[in-house]
């Protein structure tokens, strides 16, 4: 019996831990909330990375055999990732006969974030053409340097015509800077005698890759909860040894440069640099007998309202003609045709 207090004391202090620790988590969970907007974006399925993985060549790729649902506010659908990497359908290494593929690289504007698959571009494309394939190598955040890359895994395929959606308003600045969108990727610069070098190997695996939190109390707590959404990002950054390696890039460039510093010198050899791996890339497939066409993707400052500039924008468009000046590519800008 003298026991018995020793136990109500216990489990009055157990209970008062309980409903401290309670309203200490309520609190934390509104001041962020309140503190951290940033986090409201973070539900795993909002965020393209979910379906790509660490790639020791190019940075990041899609995952083969990727499934989910890509969900935003705005939008939902149900994403496929193919066999071979390429978002769409399934497909075989080898053409069919009669058949003719089209190969389109590029970035967001490609792999299309918001589009489900009917409304890609490159579906509606392989559409309108009879006997065509349309391979989709899009990848969020890849530029001409990632483009060359691929050019091995591009020719498995056999094409007949590959376009390149060369992203206007970030490419030039994607093929040369090491840390992008916080990851690390290979990035191109020209030598003292202005020969081409691609660096930044080993690339650094230090990105957190969202979590599958697909189902379960994991996933429920990650839709619903900032505090789990902090706590998920730190013990996986840990995990992963979130490093900042720093960055590597041209000196005196800003991405900001292309549209309000376009014949700075600096800007200039970004230029040429992307000029160079075009040449490349363009090389390659002629090789090959296989034509290929430069898609210029207009952004917002094509468009206006970019950066300090409230007008329409040909600063970047004037970089990319100058860019494809004497390649073995045709350009095509359908820039004149957005309003």
């Amino acid at each position: 019996s003298g026991n018995l207090p020793v136990k109500k004391s216990l489990l009055g202090n157990l209970i008062l831990v309980f409903f401290s620790t309670a309203i200490t988590l309520l609190i934390a969970e509104f001041g962020l909330r309140l503190l951290a907007p940033n986090l409201a974006s973070e539900p795993v399925t909002s965020n393209q990375y979910n379906f790509y993985r660490y790639d020791p060549l190019l940075g990041w790729s899609n995952i083969p055999d990727a499934r989910g649902t890509f969900s935003r506010t705005e939008f939902s659908y149900e994403l496929n990732i193919n066999s071979l990497g390429l978002r769409g359908a399934e497909i075989t290494m080898e053409k069919p006969a009669g058949t003719r593929r089209i190969a389109v690289l590029g970035d967001s504007f490609v792999w299309g974030i918001g589009a489900a698959e009917p409304e890609l571009f490159t579906t509606l494309l392989a559409d309108s053409l009879p006997a065509t394939q349309v391979l989709n190598f899009g990848v969020a955040g890849y530029s001409p340097i990632q483009h060359h890359l691929l050019t091995d895994k591009v020719l498995a395929l056999d094409p007949d015509l590959v376009i390149i959606s060369f992203c206007l308003g970030n490419d030039f600045a994607d093929a040369v800077y090491w840390n992008r969108y916080d990851y690390y990727k290979p990035y191109a610069r020209l030598d003292e005698s202005g020969q081409l070098l691609i660096e930044g190997y080993p690339i650094p695996d230090i990105k957190r890759f969202p979590g599958r939190h697909d189902s379960g109390p994991l996933a429920w707590m990650h839709e619903h909860s900032y505090l789990f959404r902090l706590a998920d990002r730190f013990t996986r950054g840990l995990g992963g040894g979130l490093e900042r390696f720093g960055q590597k890039g041209p000196a005196g460039f800003e991405e900001s440069d292309i549209y309000l510093q376009p014949d700075k010198p600096a800007t200039t050899r970004v230029m040429q640099i992307n000029a160079r791996l075009l040449e490349k890339i363009a090389v390659a497939y002629q090789a090959r007998g296989i034509p290929v066409i430069v898609l210029a993707a207009p952004t917002k400052c094509e468009l206006g309202q970019c950066y300090t500039l409230e007008d329409r924008s040909d600063a970047a468009r004037g970089l990319l003609k100058r860019a494809v000046a004497g390649l073995p590519v045709t350009l095509v800008d359908p820039g004149d045709s957005f309003d």
